[in-house]
């Protein structure tokens, strides 16, 4: 499950439209915290790379 679908699930799941399956994967049961990992995980790569593409701007 990508992103955007991580959040469209959790957006269902929060306004308590999304019913989940019994057998459903970790982040298909859990979209919140599955959207919250994934904000996580890409502002782990990004922000390193950014900070070091400013940095180098500086020079």
């Amino acid at each position: 499950m990508g992103p955007i679908s991580a959040v469209a699930t959790a957006l269902r799941d929060l306004f308590g439209n999304a019913p989940v399956p019994d057998e459903a994967a970790w982040p298909v049961a859990h979209p919140v915290a599955g959207s919250f990992m994934w904000c996580a995980v890409l502002l782990g790569i990004f922000v390193p790379l950014a900070v070091r593409q400013y940095a180098r701007g500086e020079r």
